[in-house]
């Protein structure tokens, strides 16, 4: 019997993973990792089930290489009660909390929010000349202002400024195999972070506004009441899920679009195909091939032919699952008209991304601002973009783009 293929998680890897995990998923598609000590899953279908296998928890504190934040820190209260860490009735619970701050009327403002927000940063682009570094003037503080926005961080001078930052450190403890370093940043992000939102909910008690905040605090009563410190740790939750994913996911739409003009022409034809756009690029790239989230197995178990023990950690690869020729025709070639029903980026079962729909959107907005800004001679300086890599994700620290 032949040995299965082996790769190094080296940058090699990281800057061009498909070959690899292409590799994996025909021959091991369950295959052991000893650098990260835990089992990549590289098939559509695993990675679909295993999202939703009740065999399996989310929950950090399970994997064998722990490492506890601070005791007595917001950190270590996000590990053991959030919504994340939960299972069962208690995430059941979790999610109708949470569903009283996605009502249609919310929903409907918070529409509203995302495409104020993407103006406020695509105004000052358009007309530009020269060379415009659209991560640093758009895909990264779109996101997070958002989030602060939809919330209820007030948008004074400088309020929304200190929550992006803030944001854009919270996120970093929660990337797979982040150093000691970024985890501690975090750790401290986190506790400043619950600080700022615990005394903003003592305010929406008293006096409730249009925002997310005064919808979770007044939309439920009695037993269905959310505390501030649950909101605190939604708030934590918001900006860990949905802050860094979303920068990420425009970078990797607005460069694939540059990559493969003829699709961006054909998007520049057909403005309303910016969701199909959007869909396509994170099935295409998402930046991380090891993991869009990590598993730990609650029992031992067989999985193609593989044992899986009580404590392992299983890394479910969106990124190998979305280039699969069994779910996906002709998987390496990017295509905005392609049917992306099977895009399980946002999860699959009981822990479906609740912001999914408001993600997608917010992306979509984006997409359709910068096809309005950006000059059809506009050219993406490959050579230039600069990348940082945090424990398993490669990410462009900057999207260099010459107007002309």
């Amino acid at each position: 019997m032949a040995s299965p293929p082996a790769f190094t998680l080296d940058d090699d890897f990281l800057r061009d993973p498909a070959p690899t995990l292409a590799r994996l998923r025909e021959h091991d598609p369950v295959h052991w990792v000893p650098q990260l000590d835990g089992w990549l899953c590289t098939r559509h279908d695993d990675v679909r089930d295993l999202f939703a296998d009740p065999r399996l928890a989310r929950d950090r504190k399970l994997g064998k290489h722990y490492r506890p934040p601070p005791s007595g820190t917001w950190a270590e209260r996000f590990d053991h009660e959030s919504f994340a860490s939960t299972t069962g009735e208690e995430h059941r619970r979790w999610r109708s909390s949470i569903s009283a701050g996605f009502t249609p009327r919310a929903v409907a403002r918070m529409e509203q929010q995302v495409r104020d927000v993407v103006e406020q940063f695509a105004s000052p682009i358009r007309g530009r000349r020269g060379v415009v570094d659209l991560v640093a003037e758009f895909t990264n503080p779109i996101p997070n202002t958002v989030i602060s926005r939809i919330t209820g961080i007030p948008p004074y001078h400088g309020e929304e400024d200190r929550f992006r930052r803030l944001a854009q450190d919270v996120i970093r403890r929660f990337l797979l195999y982040a150093d000691a370093e970024n985890t501690e940043r975090s750790e401290r992000a986190i506790d400043e972070l619950a600080e700022w939102v615990g005394k903003l909910a003592n305010e929406r008690r008293q006096e409730a506004r249009e925002d997310l905040l005064s919808d979770l605090i007044h939309g439920q009563t009695g037993e269905g009441a959310i505390s501030n410190d649950e909101i605190v740790m939604l708030v934590a939750g918001l900006v860990a899920a949905g802050s860094e994913t979303t920068t990420l996911g425009a970078n990797n739409a607005l460069k694939q679009l540059f990559l493969h003009p003829d699709q961006l022409e054909r998007l520049r034809e057909e403005p309303a195909r910016a969701p199909d756009a959007v869909r396509e690029a994170l099935r295409f790239d998402f930046g991380s091939p090891i993991a869009t989230s990590s598993r730990f197995a609650l029992e031992d178990f067989e999985l193609r032919g593989k044992t899986i023990r009580s404590g392992d950690m299983l890394m479910l690869s969106a990124a190998a699952a979305h280039r699969d020729p069994e779910v996906f025709p002709d998987p390496d070639r990017f295509d905005i008209t392609r049917d992306n029903r099977e895009l399980i980026v946002f999860g699959h079962g009981p822990h479906y991304c609740i912001g999914a729909n408001l993600a997608l959107q917010e992306l979509s907005c984006m997409l359709e601002a910068s096809l309005d800004f950006l000059p059809k001679r506009a050219r993406l300086l490959e050579a230039e973009i600069e990348w940082e890599t945090i424990g398993v994700l490669r990410r462009p620290a900057s999207l260099p783009v010459d107007f002309g």
